[in-house]
């Protein structure tokens, strides 16, 4: 009897173990992961990585950017930071350590450098935590050898806040087309930084030719609503934009809903039934039913929570692109944590 030596497809949810934690910030560090069994794991930077963790008895997911590069090994990477009523993010940091483990999902989602990049110039915009992605696709590049001038801009409150500080310095005086632009809230003579807030007189000055250049960028949404509009004040051509957030979609406004309206929601296969208003999305709806969906996200990207709609109608309430394809959507199927009812619902999970 012969046996295969090739790993496994990656399918469904897979333990991985964490077979390293380095402490990046105080409030933020980076957890390596390893498959427990040989798995074939490809990704693209940018992508993200859907974790899952058991919290006093219950599981909860959530999404975080790879800032591990595919250029580099088949070891899983997300640095996670501190934030006030993260769940998730803060037990991690108190509670995991190297030689735990948890589940995830195949590495995934739409934002990330195409392997086929060919533009002179890219501009990769963060701040906080969302330097994550920026950093997978910089590390990608640099270890490509690949052609493009980059330039990295990069916003944090000091010096001590800055999340891979000593490898961004590394590449900057390594690699002469590699850019790096930091922007404190409180500078610093220990290296060459910017006071103050990206505003457009010094993003013009950082960046004063846009000709031939994509730009990507994640960080809280009005950082990169500030981005956007500037980039529109320049006359940059907004298809070549792309960015990542994992904020939650948008609630309704008065402007964009009627007063509260009740709706029946049905989900057959579960046997399981309730109201549902128009001021909730439907995952919290199916979350309150305790139905086996997962919010990870929440902002509509990452798809964990994908249902079908057999009969009634939602609105969505994303305001970026999801994962969704067009046939997806022809089917019926939503994403639920940026769905609203607009009728009585029947739902398949």
């Amino acid at each position: 009897m012969t046996f295969s030596s090739q790993p496994a497809v990656w399918q469904g949810a897979q333990p991985l173990c964490c077979i390293e934690r380095r402490q990046e910030t105080a409030d933020a560090a980076t957890f390596v992961f390893r498959p427990l069994q040989p798995l074939a794991v490809s990704y693209q930077p940018g992508q993200f990585l859907l974790l899952t963790v058991d919290i006093d008895g219950q599981p909860h997911s959530r999404a975080y950017s790879l800032c591990s590069s595919p250029s580099r090994s088949a070891d899983l990477a997300v640095t996670v930071k501190r934030v006030a009523n993260g769940l998730v993010s803060n037990w991690l940091l108190d509670h995991f350590h190297a030689g735990d483990t948890l589940t995830a999902q195949h590495p995934t989602g739409a934002f990330f450098l195409p392997a086929d990049y060919s533009s002179a110039k890219i501009l990769l915009c963060s701040a906080g935590s969302g330097i994550t992605p920026m950093m997978s696709m910089a590390r990608w590049l640099l270890d490509n050898k690949h052609p493009t001038e980059i330039f990295f801009l990069y916003s944090a409150r000091h010096a001590d806040d800055i999340i891979f500080r000593d490898e961004l310095m590394t590449m900057a005086a390594t690699h002469p087309q590699f850019k790096l632009f930091l922007i404190l809230d409180t500078v610093t003579n220990a290296f060459p930084c910017y006071q103050g807030f990206l505003n457009p007189a010094l993003f013009q000055a950082l960046v004063p030719d846009l000709t031939d250049c994509h730009n990507f960028m994640c960080g809280p949404s009005v950082y990169m609503d500030a981005v956007e509009q500037m980039l529109q004040n320049r006359g940059f051509p907004m298809a070549n934009s792309h960015k990542e957030s994992f904020a939650p979609a948008t609630p309704l406004t008065a402007e964009t809903s009627d007063s509260n309206q009740q709706f029946r929601l049905d989900v057959p296969g579960f046997g399981a039934s309730s109201d549902i208003s128009n001021q909730q999305t439907v995952l919290e709806a199916l979350e309150s039913l305790q139905l086996p969906i997962i919010g990870a996200c929440r902002s509509g990207i990452c798809g964990s929570c994908k249902c079908k709609v057999i009969s009634g109608s939602v609105e969505d309430i994303s305001t970026q692109p999801g994962p969704l394809t067009e046939e997806d959507k022809l089917q019926g199927y939503i994403l639920a944590c940026s769905s609203r009812a607009n009728s009585d619902l029947e739902l398949e999970l």
